[in-house]
């Protein structure tokens, strides 16, 4: 099982129609240029385990691609580090059974990924607009 996140609606049908992505509609939505205030969300791949890993942090994506076997694959888009004016936490949850990151706008299926499905909280990885 792998999440995937875009903004290009190309890659997004493609992943669709052709890679065996299941289209769960918009999660939530960020800058694609860098904005007053706004800090990249890094996005990176492991086609080891099949996983799709998005970070704001710098040292976390390095270790990811030096140390865990993710590739690089660029800034997703743009991100605020903490909350602002209209913007909503995006949640991050890990499964290690299915080398799985989910990110997530709702409490309620964070929570249900946590007790319901093995998933680990892993905090905020950012705050998005709900639009």
């Amino acid at each position: 099982m792998d999440h995937f996140y875009t903004t290009n609606a190309a890659e997004y049908q493609n992943a669709v129609t052709n890679l065996g992505y299941g289209a769960e509609g918009h999660t939530g939505s960020i800058f694609n240029s860098q904005q007053p205030m706004t800090v990249p969300l890094y996005r990176l791949y492991n086609p080891n385990i099949f996983d799709h890993f998005y970070t704001t942090s710098a040292p976390e994506r390095d270790n990811a691609i030096n140390k865990l076997q993710y590739n690089d694959e660029g800034v997703a888009g743009y991100v605020f580090p903490a909350q602002d004016c209209g913007t909503v936490p995006l949640y991050r949850a890990y499964s290690p059974g299915w080398t799985d990151h989910f990110y997530t706008l709702s409490v309620a299926e964070r929570d249900n990924a946590i007790h319901n499905l093995g998933f680990s909280d892993e905090g905020i990885a950012g705050y998005v607009y709900n639009i």
